[in-house]
């Protein structure tokens, strides 16, 4: 059952890193793999074999030097242990379809030091992939850019003896200097938001609403509804408190307690 749940919340990862994969990509160029990039053209189409494949990023390179290769990025949340196949296999399609030499990294954003196979030495051949672990990186070499799509990755990375609350807060401040518009503005706390929960940092939901309330019509807006919601499903499944005192806990009306309960009732 649990391996189960374990694999239903990696999938919830999966498809949060894939919706917001576009602004983060030039960052991870930048900041973390070290790339001059004079030129990157999104692959969309998928790879096709027995059946379709379809990787995290994959993007057509050109350095300043003109030289040309395939970038394939795969983010992982959970220690795959058969992940140096997936590469291989991903390896041999995008060789066989574009004729460009292949730069593969594995992204870990998940808890813990990654133990997966990067390295495959066996019946005369030789197959590696690059294996950059975020969360080993500084916050704080992030928080110096003017790029907010750089900025975010803080939250992907380590906050040393730094509070989650005080880290949040810097990285909040950053992004308000260095974002112009009010709706871009809120569009980077938003993403700040799924991945925070993404890295499953130790802020409280409640602590984050109270962070970025000023920002926010907190009323209306859907993120904080949407943390609203969880901060009640928590208590409701771990508390043992009675749906009144949730209610007051969360500064939520009795009715949306209720409403949550029916629901997660419903899901037994």
């Amino acid at each position: 059952m649990e391996k189960n749940s374990t694999k239903q919340e990696g999938n919830q990862y999966d498809k949060i890193v894939k919706e917001n994969i576009e602004s983060i990509i030039p960052a991870l160029m930048n900041s973390v793999l070290g790339f001059k990039v004079s030129k990157a053209e999104v692959i969309k189409e998928k790879l096709q074999q027995t059946k379709e494949k379809e990787a995290d990023a994959l993007r057509i390179v050109t350095d300043p030097n003109g030289q040309r290769f395939i970038l394939h990025l795969e983010f992982q949340v959970d220690d795959y242990a058969k992940m140096i196949y997936r590469m291989i296999d991903y390896w041999g399609l995008l060789k066989y379809k574009y004729h460009l030499p292949v730069r593969q990294y594995v992204i870990f954003i998940g808890s813990g030091k990654p133990k997966m196979q990067s390295i495959l030495s066996e019946d005369g051949n030789y197959f590696e992939f690059k294996m950059i672990n975020i969360t080993e990186f500084d916050y704080k070499r992030f928080l110096v850019s003017n790029n907010p799509e750089e900025i975010i990755l803080a939250v992907l990375s380590n906050f040393g003896e730094e509070k989650p609350e005080n880290a949040l807060n810097e990285i909040i401040h950053r992004l308000e200097e260095t974002t112009s518009e009010q709706r871009t503005f809120q569009k980077y706390l938003r993403q700040l938001r799924v991945l925070s929960k993404l890295r499953k940092l130790d802020l409280k939901f409640d602590d984050m609403i109270q962070n970025i309330a000023k920002y926010i019509d907190a009323e209306n807006d859907y993120l904080v509804i949407n943390t609203k919601k969880e901060i009640v499903e928590n208590l409701l499944r771990e508390s043992g408190l009675s749906v009144d005192k949730i209610a007051k806990m969360a500064k939520v009306t009795l009715d949306f307690v209720k409403n949550i309960q029916q629901k997660l009732n419903s899901e037994k």
